[in-house]
């Protein structure tokens, strides 16, 4: 009588397990739960009159390795490009004051706290520089 309560109730147990645990492993991966370990990014290049022609990430060392390497003209978008990167970096945003992606290039260093995930950046123009905000 007690190994049938007891087979009963583990039973019970399982499968109420079983349905509590469905959800979750529709969901997702189990590692993405815990812990992003690639930020995916997308730029869109909201500026009318410059063109944004490389996205580099800068290492302390004063290396670098390029992120997003295509040219986005005013009003497009890049392709998401995903590397695996999280924590604070420096990104160095080339750009040129032209509609074609010509001309002069400047650069422009920012420091970003990337927490993973996917990433959407518009850029725009403030006066003579550019202002980098996430969506």
């Amino acid at each position: 009588m007690r190994l049938q309560i007891k087979s009963f109730l583990v039973s019970r147990f399982a499968v109420l397990i079983a349905i509590l645990i469905l959800p979750l492993v529709l969901t997702g991966c189990i590692s993405h739960w815990f812990l992003e370990s690639s930020s995916r990014l997308q730029i869109e290049n909201g500026t009318e009159d410059y063109s944004i022609v490389r996205v580099d990430i800068l290492a302390n060392d004063g290396s670098s390795k390029k992120w997003i390497d295509e040219v986005i003209l005013p009003g497009e978008r890049s392709r998401v490009v995903e590397e695996d990167l999280v924590g604070e970096f420096t990104l160095r945003f080339k750009y040129t004051k032209s509609k074609d992606g010509s001309g002069k290039v400047y650069a422009d260093d920012r420091s970003f706290d990337l927490d993973g995930g996917s990433l959407y950046m518009v850029v725009e123009a403030d006066g003579d520089s550019l202002t980098y905000r996430f969506r």
